[in-house]
């Protein structure tokens, strides 16, 4: 037999069937070229044996494996006298292929499951961390305002006292101070209520019941406390009852919502001053930058409405009567501070003491002139107003400055003052030493400031703050916080040479200090100077003038809760996950997804033979 064309380069195969009973059997020889696929080859065997094809016939080779419908004989290794054997379990295949096609992917879809949420969980609990912060409210219910500040500090502590930083901004009490509540005693506590309001919302509710709240009243209530006790009582009450209506610790209001003495207040003030400036040796949790100082320690001068505070460690300790000393520990470290608080030389009832001495010099004449205002402005000012202050007519206006000042007339109540202003700076400053300040006072110490009162000279570097800070801001001298003896008092004459028309287009914050500002100048320079005795041309320059540090309001308030916090319990928070737990189960979770992409791999595999075999149809097959 001549070979036809097409079989030029063709495979001789043998073909074995092992189909069932009543299909074809026995042995066929298929001479078909190499590039035929399987499929071809199994249409040309239905046509050998003159059957139609049927979806379940499939080829498989001699090892048992499947040769694929859509490969290529060569592909599917089969070479000249290659023998193959004819089944029945084309459609069998097909559907256990897509089964374990299915199978691969359900299992690398649940591999990566597992092991993506497994991932996300773990980090999830490794990184949340349960809140250990402390948190603290302080009031500081001054002579003329009430604010109120959020502090939060870690449980952990450290060297046994917390690094305490302020949460958020301070919230300033509208309607005064809780001093001038004497006449409604109610409302002192009513007038906190929109501020406790705020500290439950920036506090996490989950912390409210740990959260201690304190008030501290300051010079306002320890002069009503020695002028009224009953009032002062009245109104301290009403402000614990309403502390106690809300959620946070307040199990002992005695001590929780009291009125400070001035001693207090400037040691919390020294502790603030000198935590911020970072003498302690820590630094408070910031993102801004501590100003650290070069020095041992930093003194606190705070100039509030009607006390003035001056609070340093001196140069010698040995020397401090008892008296004046407050003892501390901080931080692991013992404080043996001076402080002084001069009630009655706050910057208001120095204000109020001032006009009663005009009035007094003046005969009170309905009339008076003010060489301390600026000319041109008039302030009119009840009789009330002056004589009902405690350093005008009390008992400490004679501890402070020798003597009450008492109206003519019981029946002058109703009377009103025109304070005329003159501009007069020479005679301010006369005014204010002859009237305020007593410097030929007996010094019963090896060293006083004024009105016989101990001080130790001064030494280190101040922050002085509250109305120092807010008079150094209204001269604008406040672009840095060292600001020149010449630069405050080459101000303060300018401004004190001014009249009212000028004075009263100058930028402030509160506009009813613009007549005062004169006075407020001269008398800190006196008090700073003279006063408290800082050289001009050399300690001078150690006082630096601030509001805040790093952020944070400068005051008694943080002092007053660094100090609680050494008292408070220790939390030390914990792993929420063992490291050596953390990474074996981040390792178990990356080898379930390298299962999943193993799975995924083995399907895809799965798939491509299975597409290669898709089922046959019966077509053409005769």
């Amino acid at each position: 037999m001549v070979p036809t064309e097409k079989q030029v380069g063709a495979l001789t195969i043998t073909v074995h069937s092992e189909l069932p009973e009543g299909d074809p059997q026995g042995m066929f020889v298929i001479k078909i070229h190499p590039t035929a696929t399987g499929r071809q080859l199994l249409r040309l065997l239905c046509r050998e044996a003159n059957i139609t094809m049927n979806r379940d016939f499939a080829l498989h080779l001699l090892s048992g494996d499947l040769i694929p419908l859509d490969y290529s004989l060569t592909s599917a290794n089969i070479q000249e006298g290659s023998v193959v054997y004819w089944k029945r379990d084309g459609e069998l295949f097909y559907a256990q292929g897509t089964k374990r096609c299915n199978t691969y992917w359900f299992l690398g879809g649940v591999s990566l499951l597992i092991g993506v949420v497994g991932l996300i969980v773990i980090i999830y609990i490794n990184q949340k961390k349960e809140d250990y912060n402390n948190y603290g409210v302080v009031f500081d219910a001054g002579s003329s305002h009430t604010s109120m500040f959020i502090y939060k500090w870690n449980g952990e502590k450290f060297n046994q006292t917390g690094l305490v930083v302020q949460d958020g901004p301070k919230c300033n009490i509208a309607g005064g101070a809780i001093s001038a509540y004497v006449n409604n005693a109610s409302g002192a506590g009513a007038s906190l209520k929109e501020c406790l309001d705020f500290a439950t919302r920036q506090i996490p509710a989950e912390k409210l019941s740990q959260t201690p709240v304190y008030l501290g009243a300051t010079a306002g209530m320890r002069l009503l406390e020695k002028e009224n006790k009953s009032a002062s009582d009245a109104v301290m009450e009403s402000v614990r009852k309403m502390l106690s209506q809300y959620h946070f610790q307040f199990a002992q209001p005695q001590s929780q919502s009291r009125i400070l003495t001035g001693t207090q207040e400037g040691a919390y003030s020294w502790i603030t001053s000198n935590y911020l400036s970072g003498t302690f040796h820590v630094h408070p949790p910031s993102d801004a930058v501590v100003p650290d100082l070069i020095v041992s320690s930093v003194g606190a001068l705070d100039l509030g409405g009607a006390s003035a505070q001056i609070s340093f460690i001196p140069n010698n300790t040995q020397e401090l009567p008892e008296e004046f000393v407050f003892n501390m520990n901080l931080y692991g470290e013992k404080y043996s501070l001076y402080t002084y608080s001069f009630l009655c030389f706050g910057i208001n009832e120095a204000a109020t003491r001032l006009q009663a001495v005009l009035l007094q010099d003046q005969n009170f004449t309905r009339t008076v002139r003010n060489p301390c205002a600026p000319r041109g402005s008039v302030v009119n000012v009840s009789h009330a107003d002056i004589f009902t202050s405690p350093c005008v007519t009390g008992p400490d206006s004679v501890f402070a400055f020798g003597h009450k000042i008492h109206p003519p007339s019981d029946n002058m109540q109703d009377t009103e003052y025109s304070f005329v202003g003159e501009s007069n700076a020479s005679a301010c400053d006369a005014l204010v030493k002859s009237s305020l300040f007593n410097f030929s006072s007996p010094c019963n110490f090896s060293h006083c400031s004024f009105n016989g009162i101990f001080q130790p000279p001064v030494f280190g570097d101040y922050y002085a703050f509250s109305s120092f800070f807010y008079l150094m801001e209204f001269l604008n001298l406040t672009s840095s916080n060292l600001i020149s003896y010449s630069h405050f008092t080459n101000a303060s004459s300018k401004l004190c040479s001014m009249d009212w028309d000028q004075v009263q287009h100058m930028k402030s914050d509160v506009t009813n200090n613009l007549v005062w500002y004169c006075f407020q100048s001269v008398y800190i320079n006196i008090l700073l100077v003279e006063g408290y005795q800082f050289d001009p041309s050399t300690s001078w320059n150690s006082i630096h003038f601030v509001e805040t540090v790093s952020g944070i309001d400068v005051g008694w308030t943080l002092g007053f809760m660094i100090k609680e916090s050494s008292e408070a319990s220790v939390m030390i928070p914990e792993e929420p996950m063992n490291t050596v737990l953390f990474v074996l189960l981040v390792i178990l979770f990356v080898a379930f997804i390298i299962i999943a992409f193993l799975f995924a791999v083995k399907g895809r595999r799965h798939y491509r033979i299975q597409r290669h075999y898709s089922p046959i149809s019966s077509y053409g097959s005769v």
